[in-house]
This record gives C-alpha cells, structure tokens and sequence, in this order.
C-alpha cells in the first residue's frame, strides 16, 4: 500500500498569513510589494495603441493619474489617418429626376471615397503656389503677419464724399422676394451685357481726376475691400502698387485672380487644386469653382431687376464701348480723407436702384451678391438647401458665413464703401450636379450694409486701420517713381511688401480671365 505523508503545517499564532519562519533561507528578507484588491493597476496590455509612433512611451503608467483608470477598455481601436485630399463635389439637382440623379451621385463618390480609404485626400495639408512668382530682382521691403495687422485701429473713421457718378441702373424687382425652394426660379444667363473689370490705371475717369490732384490715393473698390479684409484671406493674391508724382495707383497686373469670387475659401475642407483632381471632380476645382461662381453673380446681379425703365446718372459708363449691351451698373467716384496728407479715391459699384415711393424722391441704390451652393458628397456635415433654406436659412447663412468669411467681408465693405443703401443676397444652386452652367435661384434676402457689418464681426476702425496701416507702408518703403508688389504668402499668414522692375508684369498683356468670366 503506498504510504501518504502529509505535509507539515504551521499556524501563525501572531497574525493572519504564514509564519514567518516558513520561507526558504534563499528568500528570506527579500523585497516585496503589497498587494491589495482596491489598488488601481494600469492596463496588462494596451491594444489601442498598436501601430502608433512611440507606443512604448505612451504605455507607461503615471502614478498620479486616474482620470485613465478603466476596467475594461471599451474604446474602438485608434484609427489610421491616409493625409492627401478629400474629393469635393456638392451641387444641387432639380426635382424629382434630379433628385434621384443627386442621390446616385453623391452614392457613386462615397463609394469610391471608401475603396480608397475614406478621407484620404486631407486638404488641409496642401501647399498652394504663389500667385504671382517672385523675381530674383525683386527687393523684400517688408513683411507684416496677419496678427499685427489685425491690432491696427483707425480712431476716426473718415466718411466719404462722393466727387462723380456714372452709368445707369435698372430698379429692384420686388418680386425676387417671393423665390423660395419651393417657387424656384431658373437664373437667367445675360450673355449679351457686358461687364468691365478695369484696373486703376486704366480708368480714364480716375487719370482725369488724378491730373486734378483730387487725392493722393487712387483705387476701385474692390482692391481695397481685398486689402481691408486681408487678414480673413487663405488664398493667395497680390496687388500692384506705383508710385508716381507722390501719388499711389494700387491696381492689378493682367492675369490677376482677384476679381474672381472664391468659394469655400474659409472652410475646413477647402476645394480641390485642379493638378489634383481626377476628371470628373475638375469641375469642382478651386478655379473652376471661382469662374462659376463669378458668373453666376453676374448673371443675378441682372437677374434680380426689372429689365428696360432706367435710373441714369449725370454721366455715361466710361468703359462701354459702341456695340455693347451695356449692364445695369453705377461707378461711384468716392473719396476719403485719412489724414492731412492722405486722400484717398476710389471707383465704387452699384448694382441696382429701389424706386422710391414719391415720385420726387431719390432711388435707394442697392448691392446684389450671390452664394451658391456646392455640393460636398464627402464631408462631414452636408446641408441640402432644398430641404432647409426655407426653414433654417439663418443657420445656412451663418455656414456660409464661415465657409466664406473672406469673400462675404469683401462684399460688405465694397457695399460700404459705395455708400450702398441695402445689400441682396441670393442663394443659388446648379440644376443639375455634374453641370455648372446651368442654375435656379432658391431664396433672397435683403440687408443693411452696416447692420450686415455686425452681424459678421466686421469692425469699421479696424478694417480702416489695416488699410492706413498698408498705405503707410507703401509712402515709406516704395520711392517716387517705383513699382511695388503686395503679395500674400500662399501657405502663411503674411503681407510681403516687395520693391520690383519698373518693367515688371509689362510683358504679360493677355488677361486670360475676360473670357472665362464673360458667359
């Protein structure tokens, strides 16, 4: 029979555990840690963070730390970013058809956004190229980042005075008020009006009024509402400034963008470089998007006013040409005195007058400005705006506020600085996705220029400021007689002030932007 010895066994009579003198002799006195059920233990594992530079740093557990006490880890494995490009399309269809066609595009893309991971294509990584390249006989001058100027104040906002008008305006159709998504109304193309974007120095109006030594200064509108709010700007642009008779012509050189209307300059999710979009996304593409969205503000700026009875100005439109239709536009010579060696004069434009009840009153005159909506089947957050314009139009608007803050500024200061009695903004969409010649207007609202102002954070001291604030630059910095360049640096937020040839952009004669923003 096999024998049993059972083991030997101790009782501590001193406490709770074994005696102290069961140990082996080899593990006698050795070092140990209490352990206690309550004590809070870092993970054993942590699966989370496979695949992430520095995971053997991120593991170490830190004594002091609760706040990432758990015990059991939940969270959904750590996700693996592709940085690139995200595709952008996002347009409107018409009803029912359209509709159904909209769906299947918008299905069509997030599918291929998925076979090729998603949000592959971040852009907010992209480099973008200067607008203008920079000679190596240029001369940097000076360069001011966007935070400095934003600090600049003007204590006593000067109040314009205007010196001479020109052109005719058609009246405000009062109609337009009544369009909403569900009485859509098609935009109609004005392919035989013509619309000028002439720079400073080829005004005749402006050279006249400078040989009379009116200002000091001399710009239009649209320069100077780009410079004024340059600190909202993500593109890149630039301005040509000369310097002749102590006299400043801040004006354009040919091939200049900046006449074009961006979109989604300001957004999260900008649109796409043309060199990185495949062939059906190209329509999509910043320049593309920008030609569209000029046109369409050509086109509703007409659209929104009753064709034939006519409010004329004392003097003609300077820049139509025997042949022409001419468009319903105003040019308001306005000037501004800065301080007591600083006049400024610059051309204005109106859009439209609003016939005034008696018959000997004066028109109100009016700014007409369009947003049109682009269709992003890949973004995070997708308004349609036949679904919501009706009912949550202040909500849209404060989107595209955000998506277009630099954009919407101009417009707001280009109405103020017109002496603009009201602002119209419109809400277009294409009628069909794939196509961006074609769209329906499905809203309108009218606006104060200055009430618009506030809404929108603009502050007239500062926008004023940064404007003195570059003049003053240009008097100290550019010599009698030379050409400069204010360039916006493409990737940073900086105004570089460059000294150039007095030749420079002189043999760039062919302005490739008149056709594509003729219709």
């Amino acid at each position: 029979m096999v024998k049993f010895d059972p083991p030997n066994m101790s009782e501590n009579v001193e406490g709770w555990g074994p005696a102290l003198d069961i140990p082996p002799e080899k593990f006698r006195d050795m070092p140990y840690a209490p352990f206690s059920k309550s004590d809070r233990l870092g993970r054993a594992a942590d699966w989370t963070n496979q695949g992430r530079h520095g995971r053997v740093d991120d593991g170490e557990f830190m004594d002091d730390d609760n706040a990432g006490f758990q015990v059991v880890d939940h969270r959904q494995p750590a996700r693996q970013f592709n940085f690139g490009y995200r595709p952008r399309d996002r347009d409107q269809g018409q009803r029912n058809r359209q509709w159904n066609d909209r769906d299947n595009y918008r299905k069509e893309f997030r599918r291929d956004g998925r076979r090729y991971g998603g949000r592959y294509d971040d852009r907010r990584n992209q480099i973008r190229e200067a607008s203008v390249e920079v000679g190596d006989d240029w001369v940097l001058l000076e360069e001011i980042p966007f935070s400095t100027l934003a600090k600049c104040r003007m204590d006593n906002v000067p109040e314009g005075e205007t010196v001479r008008e020109c052109g005719s305006l058609e009246y405000y159709d009062k109609g337009s008020e009544r369009i909403s998504c569900k009485m859509e109304k098609p935009l109609k193309r004005f392919e035989h009006r013509a619309f000028h974007y002439v720079t400073t120095i080829e005004d005749p109006v402006i050279e006249e009024l400078a040989s009379e030594s009116t200002g000091t200064v001399y710009a239009t509108s649209t320069i100077l509402a780009l410079l004024m709010a340059s600190t909202r700007t993500a593109y890149p642009w630039d301005i040509v400034v000369q310097r002749a008779n102590d006299m400043l012509f801040l004006g354009k050189r040919d091939g200049s963008q900046i006449d074009l209307q961006t979109v989604n300059e300001t957004a999260q999710d900008q649109p796409k470089e043309e060199k990185n979009a495949s062939p059906e996304e190209k329509i999509n593409t910043v320049r593309h998007l920008a030609i569209e969205a000029t046109q369409i503000n050509q086109n509703f700026s007409q659209a929104m006013l009753i064709e034939g009875d006519r409010y004329k100005f004392p003097n003609a439109n300077p820049f139509i040409t025997e042949g022409q239709e001419e468009a319903s536009v105003a040019y308001r010579y306005r000037k501004w005195k800065l301080d007591k060696d600083v006049s400024l004069v610059a051309r204005c434009e109106i859009d439209g007058a609003i016939k005034a009840s008696g018959n000997d009153e004066e028109p109100q005159f009016l700014v007409i400005k369009a947003l049109n909506e682009v269709m992003d089947p890949n973004a995070r957050q997708v308004t349609d705006w036949r679904g919501k314009l009706d009912t949550h139009r202040g909500a849209i608007l404060a989107t595209e506020v955000k998506n277009n803050g630099a954009k919407v500024a101009r417009w707001i200061i280009q109405a103020m600085l017109s002496g603009a009695d009201r602002m119209q903004i419109g809400f277009v969409s294409r009628m069909n996705p794939r196509d961006n010649t074609s769209h329906v207007v499905l809203g309108t609202q009218l606006y104060k220029p200055r009430e618009f102002a506030s809404q929108n954070s603009l502050v007239q001291s500062t926008f004023w400021g940064i404007l003195k604030r570059i003049i003053d630059i240009c008097f100290k910095r550019i010599p009698n007689g030379g050409k400069g360049v204010i360039l916006k640096d493409p990737n940073s937020q900086i105004l570089r002030f460059y000294l150039v040839p007095e030749d420079a952009f002189e043999e760039d004669e062919n302005f490739e932007d008149d056709d594509e923003m003729g219709n």
